[in-house]
Formats: C-alpha cells, sequence, structure tokens
C-alpha cells in the first residue's frame, strides 16, 4: 500500500514540486501578511497586496528552476513578464477574493486567504505547465517552425464585408499550401461542426470590458502556438494583437485597408476633410490619441498589408516606410458565387421585367455617398420614367436618413432599401440589374467592384480611393467625381440610354477581372509571411 502511494506520488511529482513550491511562497504570503496586519497595525488589504509581491518573486524562481525544471535563462525575462502578468491578474482575484470572503461573509482574514490562495493555485498550475514553462518539445514539430500562422479578425464569415469577404476561403487556401492555420473572430455565430481546433469565435454581444478580456485571453493562448499572427484589422484586434506580441516577442502582419479614425471622426462630425488630408491635421484630444495609437500598430508590424496604391500612399503619410509595406490586390473566389439564373428572373420579376435597375450595394454611411445618387433620382425618372428604379442593397447608420431624403424628393416609391443580402446573393443582383453604381468618398480595392466586373455590370464609380486602379475612365466603365449630381446622372444616362457602350464596358470590365486570381492573393500572401519572418 505504501509502496502505491509513493508510485502514484511520483507518477504525479510535478505536482507535488508546485504544491511545494506553493506552500513556500504561500507561506511568506500568510507570514508576511501576519506580521504586517497583525503586528504592524497595517490594514489588511494593503498588507495582502504587500505580501503578495514579495511571495510573487518567491513562486517564480522555485517554479521555473525547480517544480518544471526549466533552465533555460534565456527565456527567462519574457517568462518573468508572462508571470507577472499573471501575478497581476491573480492579485486582483486575491484582493476581490479578500474582501468578498473577509468583509461580505465576515471569514477570519488569515482563513480566507487560504481559501483564495487554493483557488489562485490550481488557475496558476494550469497556466504555468502549458503556456509559461510549456517545453519546446510540447509543441509542434521542429520542421513546422514558421508554418503555424493565427489569423485575428472582427469579421469572419458567416460576416460579410471586408475581411470576412477575405477569409471566406484564405484560412482553407493556406491549410491547402502546408500551413497550418486559426482563426480568433468576434461572431454572433455560435461554433459550427467542423471548426473544432481551427475556428475559435468570441460572442460580440457581450458587455465590451468581457468581450475584450475573453478575445485578449484566447489571443494570448493561440499567439503562443503561432508562428505568426495576421490581425486583419488595425483598430478592433490590432491594438490587442501589438500588445500580446510584444510581450511574447512574435511578429506580426497587419491588413490596412480603411482608416477608422478618420470614419469615427467623421461620424461624429470632427472633421470633413479628405482622408489624406486628415493624416496630417491636428483634432482633438480622442482623436489625435486614436490616430496616435494606429500609429504605434502599424510600425510595430514586420509587414503592412494594402489592397491597392491609395492606401499604400495613406500608410506612407502616417508614418511607415515602403518597405515594410506589400500592395495584395483584392480578388475574386468565383466558387463561392451562387448564380442561379432562375432567381435573376426572380429579382427581375419582383421589380417589373421592364424596369431599368440601378444597383447599390454597401454600408449606408456618409462617405458611401448614397444621398448623391437619390438626389438625381428625380431627373433619372423624368428621363427614363418610372421604370427606373434604385436598389439599396445593405444596412447603416444612415438608412433612416436617406429614407426621408427619398421622400423629400418624391422618389420613395422608386428607391427600394432591401437591407442585408446574403454575399452569395449578390452576384444574382448585380447580373439583374442594368448597372452598378459605387458614390463612395473612399475605398480601397473595392470587392464590390470586382464582383460587379464578374458579374457582366456596366459600372459607374466615383474617382475615390482605389477605385480609378480597377476602372479604367470610358473603358471598363465610366468615373465620376464623389456625390457630383450632375457627372451621377450623365454617367446614368450614358448608361441607361446607349445599350451598345453598356455591353462594351461591360465586357471590358469583364475581360479585366481575369487578371485579379485568386490564386495570386493566396501566393502574395504566403510572399509577406514569408518577407515578415
Amino acid at each position: 500500500m505504501g509502496l502505491r502511494i509513493l508510485r502514484e506520488v511520483y507518477k504525479r511529482k510535478t505536482i507535488v514540486k508546485f504544491i511545494f513550491s506553493g506552500g513556500t511562497a504561500a507561506f511568506t504570503d500568510l507570514a508576511l501578511l501576519y506580521a504586517l496586519t497583525s503586528v504592524f497595525g497595517i490594514w489588511y488589504l494593503i498588507s495582502a497586496m504587500i505580501a503578495f509581491v514579495v511571495a510573487f518573486f518567491v513562486s517564480f524562481f522555485l517554479q521555473k528552476f525547480w517544480t518544471f525544471r526549466d533552465g533555460d535563462k534565456k527565456k527567462m525575462y519574457r517568462q518573468m513578464t508572462k508571470y507577472f502578468i499573471v501575478g497581476v491578474f491573480n492579485l486582483g482575484i486575491n484582493t476581490i477574493g479578500m474582501y468578498l470572503t473577509v468583509d461580505i461573509f465576515r471569514v477570519f482574514y488569515l482563513f480566507a486567504q487560504v481559501i483564495v490562495s487554493a483557488f489562485v493555485a490550481i488557475e496558476s498550475f494550469l497556466i504555468y505547465k502549458h503556456f509559461i514553462f510549456r517545453k519546446e518539445g510540447e509543441s509542434s514539430a521542429e520542421e513546422k517552425k514558421g508554418q503555424r500562422i493565427l489569423i485575428a479578425t472582427g469579421l469572419y464569415p458567416p460576416d460579410f464585408r471586408g475581411p470576412a469577404t477575405l477569409l471566406e476561403s484564405l484560412p482553407e487556401a493556406l491549410r491547402g499550401k502546408g500551413y497550418e492555420v486559426k482563426v480568433l473572430t468576434y461572431s454572433d455565430a455560435k461554433e459550427v461542426e467542423g471548426e473544432a481546433g481551427l475556428v475559435y469565435r468570441i460572442n460580440r454581444n457581450r458587455n465590451g470590458f468581457f468581450r475584450r478580456a475573453a478575445y485578449l485571453i484566447k489571443l494570448w493562448r493561440l499567439s503562443d502556438w503561432a508562428d505568426l499572427v495576421y490581425a486583419t484589422d488595425v483598430y478592433g484586434v490590432g491594438y490587442l494583437v501589438n500588445f500580446v506580441c510584444h510581450i511574447q516577442r512574435k511578429k506580426y502582419l497587419i491588413r490596412f485597408t480603411g482608416d477608422s479614425a478618420w470614419e469615427t471622426a467623421l461620424l461624429k462630425g470632427e472633421t470633413q476633410d479628405y482622408i489624406s488630408d486628415f493624416q496630417t491635421k491636428k483634432y482633438g484630444s480622442r482623436t489625435e490619441k486614436l490616430k496616435e495609437r494606429r500609429k504605434k500598430i502599424m510600425l510595430g508590424a514586420a509587414k503592412i498589408i494594402v489592397d491597392c496604391r491609395f492606401m499604400a500612399d495613406i500608410a506612407k503619410i502616417i508614418g511607415v516606410g515602403a518597405d515594410q509595406i506589400k500592395v495584395i490586390y483584392n480578388s475574386l473566389n468565383t466558387d463561392k458565387f451562387k448564380e442561379s439564373q432562375a432567381r435573376i428572373e426572380e429579382i427581375k420579376k419582383q421589380f417589373g421585367s421592364n424596369s431599368r435597375l440601378i444597383i447599390a450595394i454597401g454600408q449606408l454611411n456618409p462617405w458611401k455617398g448614397f444621398d448623391g445618387i437619390i438626389r438625381v433620382m428625380p431627373r433619372v425618372l423624368e428621363r427614363f420614367g418610372p421604370d427606373a428604379k434604385l436598389l439599396i442593397l445593405g444596412e447603416g447608420p444612415e438608412k433612416e436618413k436617406l429614407n426621408e431624403l427619398a421622400k423629400e424628393k418624391g422618389v420613395s416609391k422608386n428607391v427600394f432599401f432591401l437591407g442585408k443580402i446574403a454575399h452569395s446573393d449578390i452576384i444574382n443582383y448585380l447580373k439583374a440589374g442594368d448597372l452598378f453604381i459605387l458614390n463612395s468618398n473612399y475605398e480601397g480595392c473595392s470587392h464590390l467592384i470586382l464582383e460587379a466586373m464578374h458579374a457582366g455590370s456596366p459600372i459607374i464609380a466615383s474617382r475615390s480611393g482605389g477605385n480609378p486602379e480597377l476602372i479604367g475612365g470610358e473603358k471598363e466603365g465610366l468615373l465620376v467625381n464623389y456625390n457630383n449630381e450632375e457627372e451621377i446622372f450623365r454617367a446614368l444616362c450614358e448608361i441607361l440610354g446607349n445599350k451598345e457602350k453598356a455591353g462594351l464596358l461591360a465586357l471590358n470590365a469583364k475581360n479585366k477581372s481575369a487578371e485579379y486570381q485568386w490564386e495570386r492573393v493566396v501566393g502574395d500572401t504566403i510572399c509577406a509571411f514569408k518577407e515578415a519572418l
């Protein structure tokens, strides 16, 4: 019986050592707590904090060199930083736990510390064993070094727009090239079949603090596994990625395809400046802090991926070096489209078989220019009659305002707000329509333009952002100045009133869309990974 007990103890020697090391640190903690509180008369919460800090150093050295037998001194400061962060977290648990047990439940303070310490010990063992003092042999094989990619994003399918469109196929494509890929995202959707160990979803409907805390904890764990972190957004997740990778000494890439600092300032009425002018002007403290944080995140990245030369120029104005920037134009993965002739006919029938359908798609934000299109609709109706109809696909904060504008202009019966449409169904609306118009104040490399090009839809686009890089005026489409009502009206008339020209523009655009191959995006992204490492 005695030998059996000894064998069981030996099997669990790491746990025994952990308990002994923790016990030593706990004894130090309790002894100091007693001395400071009962002998020197210091308030017990202050005493608890002081004792906790001293016990921290005792605990770290015992756990590292004895419990987990980690003699690698090169990693010691990095490990101590992680250990300290866990210690600060535990200090918070310790303080709150002491307050609850002593002040609320009236437990004697020494016994209260024993209870709280037991809880902290269990949580600490798991973190120390699996994250801080994990041996290299416990990770993936050495030959896979550089092949583990963590994609940190705020949007992921079934979300639609921006990163979600790109990420619909990228992880799968990278795995096909031999990479191990995990995705961390905020999401409304729950875990789905087939995602286990591949996609980690944090409920975006949680309270803001708990949502970010849950994301940070999961990011910390996954980044420890990864060789490289790819953040698809500077503002939403980039700050957390910068923080974690700085401590973990991991390299990361940032995808910079839009400027939320400018968008936020515009929505709050703090600026009316164009995005490029916004970068060099001074604004209120909140906006300037956001701009400064963004710059820090971008400069800390091993590589900045942009989707057009326009966004590369914005990054340079912010302060990013040219050699740090890689332009990877967006592209199409046509396998994801669900083109259906029956669905196309259904859409046409819904709005009238003889109707002239103008398709506009996007978030209903001020810089998307839906108001400029609505303002010219009275003239369009006067020219082409009541069969001219504007279909607006998307949701956003400007919806009510745009609705009111349509009523004010007397065109509400010809302007249809269709709300959020499934991404796979967008192709059918583009094919059912007579033209697609994107009247935005700024864009990167618009997925919508690429999809309209592929659909063979005549295109009108603003001369903003990356639009002119996709559309050559009078060749693949017509370019207009943002919200210039006269130019928008003339362009609409030119396409709706000239089927031959509309067909030529659509054919040229479709032919050019073949240049934006999905395999090129995958290859260029892999090149960016290799350059970053």
